[in-house]
């Protein structure tokens, strides 16, 4: 079984199925290798149960409490990407660090999560088979919006390993912003087979996604 294989297994309750992430005003690259307004279904998808919805230009992902759920997008990889998805928070309940959504990356032998919790606070988490890291442990950011039904938009970029014969050494920096003010740029090996996806731990309220763009 691959590593991200392993990974469906590792995370009990989660339905794999991921997703590219990106918001339209928010990514700057030139080439536009992604657009998902979420009006129709895309396949590459793969939504196997009622967790996760597409339709009417929104994508709806919800958790029930206790576990999380993944949405992989395997319709192509990104080895450089410009990645941006505007995230509508839950309507209910009370601010929570364990409450939380976002886009992640396959990068580095592991997914990486960037997580939004309920609180104002984000992160990233990475996940394989070994088990889970903390690339970005969790912290306050004063750009993310906190009301009930707040809109944030999360960019995440990122360059692919140089040509074979390229002298040119990797650029393993990824930077994540929020709103458009930059949360953090961390260091993650590059790879040719990046894709992109979705995760929630929601507590059985719903994330909503918007205008998911991948540019480079």
């Amino acid at each position: 079984m691959s590593t991200r294989g392993i990974v469906a297994a590792l995370l009990a309750g989660t339905v794999v199925s991921f997703m590219a992430a990106n918001s339209a005003f928010a990514c700057k690259g030139t080439q536009t290798l992604l657009r998902d307004d979420f009006t129709d279904e895309d396949p590459a998808w793969n939504i196997q149960d009622n967790n996760a919805q597409i339709g009417g230009g929104v994508l709806k992902v919800k958790s029930d409490p206790g576990k999380n759920h993944w949405l992989i997008y395997g319709g192509d990889n990104y080895p450089t990407a410009d990645v941006c998805i505007e995230m509508i928070s839950p309507t209910g309940g009370k601010p929570d660090p364990d409450v939380f959504g976002g886009p992640a990356f396959w990068g580095g032998g592991k997914w990486n999560i960037v997580e939004i919790a309920s609180d104002g606070t984000a992160g990233v988490q990475g996940v394989n088979n070994s088990g889970w890291t903390s690339p970005v442990p969790q912290r306050k950011f004063d750009a993310i919006k906190t009301a009930p039904g707040a809109v944030n938009t999360i960019r995440i970029t990122w360059k692919g390993p140089p040509p074979s014969n390229s002298k040119d050494a990797p650029d393993p920096n990824v930077t994540i912003y929020i709103n458009d003010k930059q949360f953090v740029k961390f260091k993650v090996t590059p790879n040719a087979d990046r894709n992109i996806g979705i995760y929630v731990q929601s507590d059985g309220g719903t994330y909503q996604f918007k205008n998911l763009v991948v540019t480079q």
